[in-house]
């Protein structure tokens, strides 16, 4: 079968009001409640949902100094899509009093009256992070007292610097903040904080998929930090594992994938020495491999090496079922081995799930039913698609998808561009976007 096309959807604010207006209608109800309410998780759940409500649980039960930083959730409008996926824009203020009542479990107004209070260090940490998850930047910003600043003289805390970048990445332009991170690497600050700096860096360069001076730079310095701190225990291999992972990107940009495959070898190596002993420590584990089986998965899908993806698509299934990006890279990676028609039951699989994500989902399940030569089928997929997300493009020739836009009759339906078939989705990066990357408003998810 020929390439996977590329999907890729407008990240502006104009694109996001015209994508909650059509999931309002949709008829794709989100089946996880965590973003929107922070309801108990349900089988449906992805594991960052999972790990979102346990880091609320922490917050209110005064534990947050044994939660770690996770990775993040792959879009900082999980709130405002989910409500929306249930015909609730009511859902999407900006200020956590506003939600509706008949949606906000108990959890919620715990977190809203607890971030109000008098917050330790650890505290302020946790309450930004999940501020930002349940996508409220300016309260975010509040509990950690970031006013507006200028990012050329600012000095980031040694205690929440990664907190003010993962704000700041709200208001300010990628570029400032990663340089602000890549002067904060090379600093006095502790070397832990100096590692993750650094990790923010590699992530973010990685993601754009070139090779650069900063992406060598970040790489060495958080080589540097790491060694300055433990190698073993729970959280030094843990460290270790990510690391690794991260600094496979400078390879992998370079298409040396041999490089590439022995890094991301030594990180599977320090995570299955990792024994978890408590319900925190097991979701960090799984946060942990969940990032980097998705990082195997298109790293063996670039080399066309599909048989092998398949195999640790399989692991994403294992770590989490209900999350609509390990039905998008099991799809993918079905569809690449020739094996059709399990390909189409992965994708539907992410269609039932619900949401924006569903959008993708449908329109890939019509590319594949297309290429089967189910045309009517393929047909009703790609207006489906159109229909949860008008604001889409699709690198990649298709007649059939192209009358289908025209059918869905969506106001802002984005096109179908001509041109040659891309290698893959597009998933912002392979490598994901580390501890405090944050997402733009409707921008590309990436996995981990």
């Amino acid at each position: 079968m020929s390439a996977m096309p590329r999907y890729r959807t407008d990240p502006s604010p104009r694109a996001l009001a015209t994508r909650l207006r059509a999931l309002r209608t949709a008829g794709v109800p989100v089946a996880c409640h965590v973003y929107a309410g922070l309801a108990a998780p349900a089988p449906t759940s992805a594991l960052h949902a999972r790990i979102t409500h346990a880091m609320a649980s922490a917050f209110v039960t005064g534990t947050s100094a044994a939660v770690p930083r996770f990775e993040p959730p792959p879009s900082a409008q999980l709130r405002l899509l989910t409500s929306a996926s249930w015909g609730r824009l009511d859902g999407g203020g900006p200020d956590m009093t506003t939600f509706p009542v008949d949606l906000a479990s108990e959890l919620w107004w715990r977190v809203h009256e607890r971030a109000l209070g008098s917050l330790r260090p650890a505290e302020r940490r946790l309450a930004c992070d999940l501020l930002l998850r349940l996508g409220y930047p300016h309260r975010a910003a509040a509990v950690i007292g970031l006013s507006v600043i200028d990012p050329r003289k600012h000095v980031l805390s040694p205690d929440l610097a990664l907190e003010q970048l993962a704000v700041l990445r709200c208001h300010l332009p990628s570029s400032a903040v990663e340089a602000m991170a890549l002067r904060g690497a090379r600093s006095g600050l502790p070397a832990e904080t100096r590692r993750d700096l650094a990790l923010l860096v590699v992530f973010r360069t990685a993601a754009r998929g070139a090779d650069s001076t900063s992406l060598q730079a970040a790489a060495a310095l958080a080589t540097k930090a790491n060694s300055e701190l433990p190698q073993n225990g729970f959280t030094g291999l843990l460290n270790r594992a990510r690391l690794h992972r991260a600094i496979a990107a400078v390879p992998f940009v370079r298409r040396d994938i041999a490089e590439t495959h022995r890094l991301l070898g030594r990180a599977l190596e320090s995570l299955t020495a990792i024994t978890p002993a408590t319900e925190m420590d097991r979701l960090a584990w799984a946060d942990e491999a969940y990032a980097l089986h998705a990082f195997l998965v298109r790293t063996h899908l670039t080399v066309g090496l599909g048989q092998r993806a398949v195999g640790y698509a399989a692991e994403l299934v294992e770590l989490s079922p209900g999350d609509d990006r390990t039905w998008a890279l099991s799809g993918d990676a079905l569809a690449a081995s020739g094996r059709l028609e399990e390909a189409l039951d992965a994708y539907g699989r992410g269609i039932a799930l619900g949401g924006w994500g569903a959008a993708r989902a449908a329109y890939l399940r019509g590319f594949v039913l297309e290429r089967l030569g189910r045309v009517a089928e393929a047909a009703e997929d790609y207006v489906l698609s159109q229909r949860i997300d008008p604001t889409s493009s699709v690198v990649a020739g298709s007649s059939v998808a192209a009358g289908a836009s025209v059918v869905a009759g969506s106001v802002g339906a984005g096109p179908v561009v001509a041109g040659s078939v891309g290698a893959g989705p597009v998933v912002a990066g392979p490598v994901g976007e580390g501890a405090v990357g944050r997402h733009v408003p409707g921008a590309t998810y990436a996995a981990g």
